[in-house]
């Protein structure tokens, strides 16, 4: 008998393996099949723009749902029924396009059936991708579109039939819905750069940066941590997912920011911080950028040129943490560690070169696809020339399928996306919206602010970068725009909010993985975080009140003294969070030099330049102070040996 059941188990166990090897390959197929299809679709028009995105989604629905099933056999078959539904869809609504295209507002039954069907998969499948935040938001939508006529005041809605309401939701072809312009960003640009960044990681870009952590480490004290701040931001800018960008490059920071002697919640909150910030950086902007374009209709070249002194300052304002930190804790330099200059010239190509090829591109005004497409294509080359950087068949194909799988997520979030768009648009609720806001703060520009700056922080939390981007810029831009705020500062004040809310406690997903990296306390790592990244949180405000920042250069001498403000303010903000400048700090000294932001920050909302005199001054006082007392210390520290020898 005992023999008999150890056979049952043997034949159950390889049915189970080979059955897991069929799903595996059937994935890396599809995703192979994806990639594929829209490299081809970049230098072939195969089909309509439109059916284009039917068939993103369909390649997105299924590989989602079949991953679904690899990472928990639990109730597999209704999840395999939901991969062959998405592939009724896609052949109904490919089939009978043209027809649904002349019936929208007026479906046949048949065709509000699929309509149903679609929402739901996108929901589901949005679910699995970006986790329970997103599809609840949306759900809370879809019942405003049907119920909210029953609500009284500035919000209620008009009465629509429920055909239409389905109608418009999910057939309404290249208007919004799920076949809205998001659904076409994901199919053109999105996952083009997705596929791109996942090769960038498989070719070797985080041995690259390794090497270059490894130059920095020796040359200052907060050396690992620093350079932790550059890598993260560098490869964050190319994916622009802070979660995973964690899990990428903290793989080799955090532990060795905890071999110098960061606390593992600092370590983590250091890299949370860092990785975070990618989608603020150019010339990618982890696709924010292109995203921003496709939705404002803004030249690429102006974000690009808006981002960066907003980007250089939040790398300062998290260098001057990790340097403070560093100081705090009583870190020293790391021991030289030798590093290959020539290896480290000849690495070089394979992240910039494609880097620069893509920005020549988007500078030349070439479409963001086919600029991702020979920037892959370059990227492959250079990586192919030397043995040391050549990726072996299969980190080539993870690398492809990666990028195809994080594709899908977004396809998905973004059908959902476009779900609440066409929400917002059929029911008013985009004009209610920020009458209400307006209603409620008045004429006064810095509430209305903090009371957006809220809204985006809240929808942004748990949503991956271009998703809640795209949720803010459709909530509450229109805020902004109602009040009077020129359209690229809007757009610049929703992404920041709704960018650092990835770092705002409690929720903040990329702490998670950093505290896992660390070995530390989630909440703490969190905190830290927040505290590295504090300039997340007044940059939405200085692009709205500091004109230089944007380029819009009105008044010359508060344009520039404003922006010399800006890095003042973090100069003087994080010794008061950190607690050490020169020395370590008493409480007495880090409310005394917490004055100075403070005095600076009411000079750029206010233009009286009494306050930047005040925030000056105070911050001049500390900083002779700190000097002063550090000579004293030295002298003190010279005289003991000198008095100890006289005393024997």
């Amino acid at each position: 008998m005992c023999l008999r059941a150890l056979i049952g188990k043997t034949l159950e166990l390889k049915k189970t393996l080979s059955w897991e090897k069929v799903l595996n390959a059937t994935i890396v197929v599809l995703s192979l099949s994806m990639v594929l299809y829209h490299f081809v679709y970049v230098r072939v028009l195969i089909q309509t723009s439109v059916l284009h995105a039917n068939t993103h989604l369909a390649f997105g629905l299924v590989i989602t749902f079949l991953i679904m099933i690899r990472k928990n056999h639990r109730f597999w078959l209704l999840k395999l029924i939901l991969a062959l539904l998405s592939i009724v869809c896609f052949l109904y609504v490919q089939i009978f396009y043209l027809d649904l295209a002349y019936r929208i507002s007026f479906n046949t039954n048949p065709d509000l059936v699929i309509g149903v069907i679609l929402i739901i998969l996108s929901l589901i499948a949005c679910k699995e991708s970006a986790g329970l935040v997103l599809p609840i938001i949306a759900s809370l939508f879809i019942i405003y579109a049907f119920f909210g006529y029953l609500i009284p005041g500035p919000l209620q809605a008009m009465q629509m039939s429920w055909k239409l309401i389905i109608s418009r939701l999910a057939l309404s072809f290249g208007i919004s819905g799920i076949y809205g312009y998001l659904l076409t960003i994901s199919a053109t640009l999105i996952f083009m750069f997705m596929v791109f960044a996942m090769l960038v990681s498989a070719t070797g870009a985080v041995e690259f940066f390794t090497m270059v952590g490894d130059w920095v480490s020796h040359r200052f004290r907060s050396g690992p941590a620093m350079a932790a701040v550059l890598t993260s931001a560098l490869v964050g800018s190319i994916s622009g997912l802070p979660g995973p960008n964690v899990m990428i490059t903290g793989s080799f920071t955090i532990p060795a920011m905890k071999k110098a002697g960061y606390t593992p919640e600092h370590a983590g909150g250091i890299e949370t911080a860092a990785s975070t910030c990618g989608p603020i950086v150019p010339p990618v902007m982890g696709i924010v950028a292109f995203v921003m374009v496709g939705f404002t209709g803004i030249p690429y070249k102006n974000i690009v040129a808006v981002a960066i002194l907003p980007a250089l300052l939040y790398v300062f304002s998290v260098a001057l943490y990790v340097t403070f930190q560093a100081g705090r804790l009583g870190i020293q330099r790391t021991r030289v560690v030798e590093v290959d200059k020539r290896e480290l010239l000849l690495r070089t190509p394979i992240f910039f070169g494609p880097l620069i090829i893509l920005t020549i591109l988007l500078l030349l005004e070439f479409s963001p696809m086919l600029a991702a497409f020979w920037a892959t294509i370059i990227l492959v080359i250079i990586s192919l020339i030397r043995p040391k950087t050549r990726p072996s068949f299969s980190t080539f194909i993870d690398g492809l399928c990666r990028g195809a799988e994080i594709g899908s997520k977004v396809a998905a979030m973004v059908a959902v996306l476009g779900l609440v768009i066409i929400i917002i648009t059929m029911t008013g609720l985009g004009v209610r919206l920020p009458a209400a806001a307006a209603a409620l703060v008045g004429d006064n520009l810095l509430l209305l602010l903090i009371l957006t700056g809220a809204i985006c922080i809240v929808l942004g939390c748990g949503i991956p970068t271009s998703a809640a981007y795209l949720l803010v810029a459709i909530t509450c831009a229109p805020i902004l725009l109602k009040q009077g705020v020129p359209l690229l500062q809007a757009h610049f004040f929703v992404l920041y909010a709704a960018v650092f809310a990835n770092i705002t406690p409690p929720v903040a997903i990329p702490a998670i993985f950093a505290a896992q990296i660390a070995d530390g306390q989630y909440m703490k790592t969190a905190f830290q975080g927040a505290f590295a990244g504090i300039a997340g949180f007044l940059l939405p405000f200085m692009v709205i009140f500091v004109p230089s920042l944007t380029f819009s250069f009105s008044e010359p001498f508060f344009a520039i003294t404003s922006l010399i403000a800006c890095p003042l303010i973090f100069i003087g903000l994080q010794p008061a969070i950190v607690g050490f400048f020169l020395k370590k700090l008493n409480p007495m000294e880090r409310v005394f030099v917490m004055l100075s932001p403070a005095a600076l920050m009411v000079y750029i909302y206010s233009t009286n330049f009494v306050w930047f005199l005040i925030g000056l001054a105070i911050l001049g006082v500390f900083i002779m102070w700190q000097i002063r007392i550090r000579e004293k210390q030295k002298l003190s520290f010279e005289r003991a040996p000198t008095e100890l020898s006289m005393g024997r």
